[in-house]
Parts: C-alpha cells; structure tokens; sequence
C-alpha cells in the first residue's frame, strides 16, 4: 500500500476522531467544528495524492462520522429503523456527497503537490 494512503487514512481517523469528540463535548454545531467538517475531507484528499480517493475517503470518513456522531449523541434513534433510514438519507447522505466533493478537490491539489518532476 502507498504511503500517501495510509498518511491519508490516518489523518482521516484522528481529524474526524476529533470531530466526534467536539460533537460529543458541545451538544450542538459550533464555528471550530465546522471549520473542521470542511477542512477535514480537503487534507485527506491532499495526502491520498488523487482525485478517486480523495472523493472515496472523503465519503468513507463522513459517512461513518456520521453514523458515530448519530450513535453517541441519540443512541435511541439507532434503535427504529425509520429514524435510521432518515438519519442515513437526511443527514448522513448529503453531508458525504459534500465531503466526498471537497476530498476531491484535495485530491486534486494534492495530485498536483506530490506530482513526481520527470527531468
């Protein structure tokens, strides 16, 4: 396995870590935690050094997030299957489609910071 994969792997783990974490102190959205659920899928898009898993991290990562954060804060709404279906659909979904898009981006960026000079 390349080694920008697993640097992105690992940021992924600690970045959202930490945003699960300030989900469960808080109790509700604050500016810094914002700031890191969009800053977050952009640098692990810079460290996966392309565009494809830069937009499949991104999604992995927010997804399961997601999903955490849902599981930690109301653990009673894993526990009906339509408040399952509504948190995957209204929540989770979207917010992984746009992380997915801003992994993508650090994808990009990244795939032209670590681009190998041919001389």
């Amino acid at each position: 396995m390349d080694k920008r994969i697993i640097y992105a792997i690992v940021a992924g783990i600690v970045m959202y870590s930490l945003l699960v974490y300030l989900a469960y102190v808080q109790r509700e959205l604050t500016g810094p935690q914002l700031l890191l659920m969009l800053v977050a899928p952009c640098v692990v898009g810079v460290l996966s050094g392309g565009i494809k898993r830069g937009a499949a991290f991104g999604f992995v990562f927010s997804f399961a997030a997601v999903l955490i954060e849902v599981a930690i804060l109301q653990s009673g709404a894993l526990g009906d299957v339509n408040l399952v279906m509504a948190v995957i659909i209204m929540i989770a979904l979207p917010w992984a489609l746009i992380s997915a898009g801003l992994g993508a981006l650090g994808g990009l960026l990244g795939r032209h910071i670590f681009k190998k000079k041919v001389a």
